[in-house]
């Protein structure tokens, strides 16, 4: 008779297996997923892409650096979860529960998450927000309210944080006192986007769309806009020092 060990890892074969054939995301339960993950054998890598994890609760679970590519993770909650160097590539996180999950060294390339919950309440603590540092975000698609959040030494090449402005989102799209220190943001979009008292030291803007952005009290030391959109950009005391490809002028707003 199969242990429960060797049950669940055929059971992740064949889920794994009847998705490929499939093509589909097969569904697991919440107690489905955290065996998985605290069965695997040290060191392994739990295999958990293409999955169907939508709406579970998922709180407070470390993954363990788990393979989430192109899962679906719509409405999950991940409140104080360990995503740390986990691979969310193409994976699906729209109205996600993000309180306090830690995403750092992860991978989330081309990944949509749209109106996650990042606060606990209307006060917009900052002890609240995801952690991302040197989380690689190239191409994906975050629409969110982030005030305080670290994307410190990230890669958010392309990444799209404004598509949804115009559509009555705006005044819940934020990115104020965020650390963006060492980040990359080459081609990134964030028109229209309050990036007040933010840190952009040393990160790399060329040809972001920065259009009508607002950079009061910002810091942009060393940073390179170089092919940046700055049409209508306010940098009201924002230090400036060392800035490359930003025009003279800018340098008396």
């Amino acid at each position: 008779m199969l242990n429960r060990r060797a049950a669940l890892g055929l059971l992740g074969c064949f889920l794994s297996v009847s998705a490929g054939r499939a093509g589909q995301h097969p569904r697991l339960t919440t107690r489905q997923v955290t065996q998985l993950i605290f069965e695997a054998p040290a060191g392994q890598r739990i295999d958990l892409s293409n999955y169907d994890l939508s709406g579970l609760d998922l709180s407070g679970l470390d993954f363990k650096g788990a393979n989430l590519s192109h899962s679906n993770l719509f409405g999950v909650d991940l409140t104080g979860a360990n995503l740390g160097g986990t691979d969310l590539t193409g994976a699906m996180l729209d109205r996600s529960i993000l309180i306090r999950a830690n995403f750092s060294n992860g991978s989330m390339q081309n990944a949509s998450t749209r109106r996650p919950a990042t606060y606990t309440n209307m006060l917009f603590d900052w002890r609240d927000v995801p952690n991302f540092r040197n989380a690689n975000f190239k191409g994906s698609r975050f629409i969110a309210r982030l005030d305080g959040a670290d994307f410190g030494n990230a890669d958010l090449s392309g990444a799209d944080f404004v598509s949804e402005i115009g559509m009555g989102a705006g005044p819940n799209l934020s990115l104020s006192n965020c650390d963006f220190s060492g980040a990359k943001l080459t081609a990134a979009k964030l028109a229209g986007l309050n990036l007040s008292h933010s840190d952009f030291r040393g990160a790399d803007l060329r040809r972001a769309d920065l259009s009508d952005v607002d950079l009061a009290n910002a810091d942009l030391s060393r940073a390179d806009l170089t092919g940046a959109n700055l049409s209508g950009a306010t940098f009201k005391d924002a230090i400036l020092d060392g800035v490359i490809g930003l025009i003279a002028e800018l340098n008396d707003r």
